[in-house]
């Protein structure tokens, strides 16, 4: 008999929101969200099947440069997506240096399947600096050259787990994401707006504050999320 892999987190709760299932799970105060892909619900590969899939992809000319024991189960994270989780966690460290938090044993337990089936390449924890609620998070390199050269700005991101006071799903985390970035534009564009009212009622005047040291108006501090993947909400 072949031996095989097996994977199937403790489950309390199963929430099939937008495109993705969700395990949450309530630990005393602290709650923990697994994100996978519902087609991955379970994942059941032996040695046998995993040296077809491998085959098969090599066969029909599909992208797998990482040869991973098993396929990838967590969710992929697009451009857009990106954003709006680094709106709510603008920080990232390897996950082996973070210390912000204790990382709950279930998570562990996603992290050590991951790191044991060489499913991605490296890992690290998105989080906020004050309130991190973090973010466990599995990256690819894009292809062999990336690899050789170590280009960390040309990788792809899965979302695997998060864990905090308040558990979310994947679509509320998103459209949380999103009105931290509208907050940001209505502010920056305020700031701007009483920039460009000051500057109106006293040209003169900042005209002679530039004279004396160069002037540096605000700017609206905001990145498009447009035209950069689709978003389930």
């Amino acid at each position: 008999m072949n031996k095989g892999f097996f994977f199937a987190l403790p489950l309390c709760e199963v929430f099939g929101g937008g495109h993705f299932k969700q395990e949450r799970l309530k630990l005393n105060t602290m709650e923990v969200k697994i994100y996978r892909e519902p087609e991955n619900e379970q994942i059941i590969i032996d040695e046998d099947s995993l040296k077809e899939y491998h085959e098969l992809t090599n066969k029909l000319g599909l992208n797998n440069e990482v040869k991973e024991k098993v396929p990838s189960v967590y969710i992929p994270i697009n451009t857009a997506m990106s954003k709006l989780l680094k709106a709510l966690c603008p920080n990232s460290d390897k996950v082996e240096e973070y210390n912000k938090s204790t990382i709950p044993v279930e998570v562990l337990r996603v992290l050590d399947f991951a790191k044991e089936n060489e499913m991605y390449e490296g890992f690290q924890v998105w989080h906020a600096q004050n309130d991190p609620d973090p973010l466990l998070i599995g990256w690819k390199y894009l292809n062999d050259n990336d690899r050789k050269n170590g280009y960390d700005w040309n990788r792809k991101y899965y979302l695997m787990a998060r864990w905090g006071d308040c558990a979310m799903e994947l679509e509320d985390l998103l459209k949380k994401g999103f009105d931290v970035l509208k907050t940001s534009l209505i502010d920056s564009t305020k700031e701007v707006e009483s920039y460009c009212k000051s500057v109106l009622s006293d040209p003169d005047g900042f005209v002679r504050k530039h004279l004396k040291s160069n002037l540096r108006p605000p700017s609206i501090d905001i990145e498009s999320t447009s035209g950069l993947g689709t978003l389930p909400f």
